[in-house]
């Protein structure tokens, strides 16, 4: 499990990459494709469970993503 919060923590930092050369409505689709790629080459098991382990990834990570992008917004 310990793999997974990693790989979600850099898929956040890959997403926040990618909002310089991205635009922002895109970002949460960045998000879900990066989380497949890291759960297709990273996580273990047969191709199904790979898929669906990165979805998840890629969805955690765009959460955590609108998450920060809400309390910047408040610190202003």
């Amino acid at each position: 499990m310990f793999e997974v919060a990693f790989l979600i923590g850099v898929v956040v930092a890959l997403t926040q990459l990618a909002k310089q050369f991205v635009p922002t409505k895109y970002i949460p689709l960045v998000s879900l494709a990066l989380g497949i790629v890291a759960g297709i080459f990273y996580v273990g098991g047969d191709m199904k469970e790979q898929i669906m382990w990165g979805i998840v990834i890629g969805l955690s990570a765009s959460g955590l993503y609108d998450q920060s992008k809400i309390i910047t917004k408040g610190d202003k």
